[in-house]
């Protein structure tokens, strides 16, 4: 892990407006339900990363540190309430506010598709309402916004010096690589 930080940080320094970690996660629009879907399967496309760091959330994010201001003096308190109701979507409400801001998405590092936390007895995630709390947090900060600020992406910052191992099933997302 402490390898991946530090390449982590040196793509932040080349990109210190936006945000910059692992894993990465996208939001899709639901024909059948005429909203927001939160997504963490597979795919070739990524339009907010984890910030989590915790024992429950194995993820990780280098933001700069203006934003955490953003966050709790300029962010809508109708977010942050949401938030705290839910306690869950702090990394969805973060990418909204970088990527309102900047009109940039985030940027992933690391090739891993997924981070397991062996040691951790119950994940956040293993909850049956989290999936269905994330859904609504989009739904909720996109009225909020007024519109979906996340961009989708395909970028991601990999070290060539580490041996990149994809998915046989997901190789068709770098075909032209």
């Amino acid at each position: 892990m402490r390898v991946c930080r530090l390449g982590m940080r040196r793509v932040w320094r080349e990109q210190r407006d936006r945000v910059v970690g692992f894993p990465g996660r996208f939001h899709a629009w639901d024909l059948n339900h005429q909203g927001w879907l939160y997504n963490s399967n597979y795919s070739c496309e990524l339009s907010m990363v984890l910030t989590g760091d915790t024992p429950h959330e194995c993820g990780a994010a280098f933001i700069h540190k203006y934003y955490t201001y953003l966050y709790s003096y300029w962010l809508p308190q109708a977010v942050r309430d949401k938030v705290d109701e839910y306690m869950n979507c702090e990394d969805i409400a973060m990418n909204f506010l970088v990527s309102h801001i900047t009109r940039k998405p985030p940027v992933k590092v690391t090739s891993r598709w997924t981070f397991r936390c062996p040691g951790c007895p119950v994940s956040l995630s293993e909850d049956d309402t989290h999936f269905q709390e994330r859904h609504k947090c989009i739904n909720f900060f996109t009225q909020v916004f007024g519109y979906t600020p996340l961009l989708n992406t395909q970028f991601r910052a990999d070290s060539i010096l580490f041996k990149t191992r994809i998915p046989h099933d997901k190789q068709k997302c770098f075909k032209f690589i």
